[in-house]
């Protein structure tokens, strides 16, 4: 006999169910294998990630401590140029202002004052004069340029000046490297210089700080924070020289860089 329609549902039912538990183990163990696949994927993947953002963690470190480092240095060596300045302001004030008359046997005494006055060399006074031109000019790019940087900040943008004045392409003195430009419209150097920004009114504590800070480089005080660079640009601006151009630090809010090469190109871009 062929069964009745109940017994063939129930024998077709257990067919189905046998069929399925003979494939189960390979279907099982295939789902496994995918799942253990994708986790150790996973893991390797979350190493990488982890040594990654240790590499550069690590170098987030280096590279703070090098910028504690030169702060510290510049601090110290702007210390003792201020210890100086103030023994130096301290002497002059304590000395009388008024010196004693002259009589006609001191004058005979040291000789002709005629001939003292033809021999003073007057070049003196235009160096000294020139001097404080150069002073004036280091602290306005300091000032209107990084005036809310960090003194290291500041002292980068003095160095971009200073390495300018040194480098064929620019001007030779820092007045004219600061101010190059500014007698046009576009292609100021400087930004400072031709956008009206002078006309503002000078913050007097940060300005004389600027003056202090200018004097001190000028002196001596002056290590290569910017790395060499002759250009300089604000991080939230993107200028079209800054891809000719090879990287050398980020300091504050400014990203520096220099010439590709020591071989100095014939034209250089503009610089902010």
């Amino acid at each position: 006999m062929t069964g009745s329609p109940v017994h063939k549902r129930a024998r077709c039912a257990g067919d189905r169910r046998q069929s399925g538990d003979l494939h189960w183990p390979e279907v099982s163990w295939t789902v496994r294998s995918l799942l253990a696949g994708a986790g150790v994927a996973a893991c390797i993947m979350m190493t990488a990630m982890s040594a990654t953002a240790s590499v550069k963690r690590s170098a987030a470190e280096r590279a703070a401590a090098r910028e504690v480092a030169d702060e510290a240095q510049l601090v110290t060596e702007y210390a003792q140029y201020l210890t100086e300045q103030t023994t130096r302001a301290r002497a002059v004030l304590s000395t009388p202002r008024l010196k004693p008359a002259v009589t006609p046997a001191m004058i005979a005494a040291e000789g002709a004052p005629i001939g003292d006055l033809v021999d003073f060399d007057f070049s003196n006074i235009e160096i000294a004069r020139l001097d404080e031109e150069e002073r004036t000019c280091l602290a306005q790019a300091i000032y209107y340029e990084a005036r809310s940087e960090s003194r290291v900040g500041r002292l980068a943008v003095a160095d971009v000046v200073l390495n300018r004045v040194s480098s064929p392409v620019y001007p030779d003195t820092i007045c004219e490297v600061v101010f190059q430009g500014s007698e046009r419209k576009t292609g100021c150097q400087f930004s400072f210089t031709c956008d009206g920004s002078m006309k503002a009114r000078l913050n007097k504590r940060m300005w004389s700080e600027s003056e202090m800070l200018a004097g001190a480089v000028l002196a001596g005080i002056r290590k290569p924070v910017s790395r060499y660079a002759t250009h300089y640009h604000a991080d939230y601006v993107s200028p079209p020289w800054a891809d000719t151009l090879t990287p050398t630090a980020v300091i504050g809010t400014h990203k520096f860089y220099r010439f590709p090469s020591r071989t100095i190109v014939a034209a250089a871009p503009a610089a902010m």
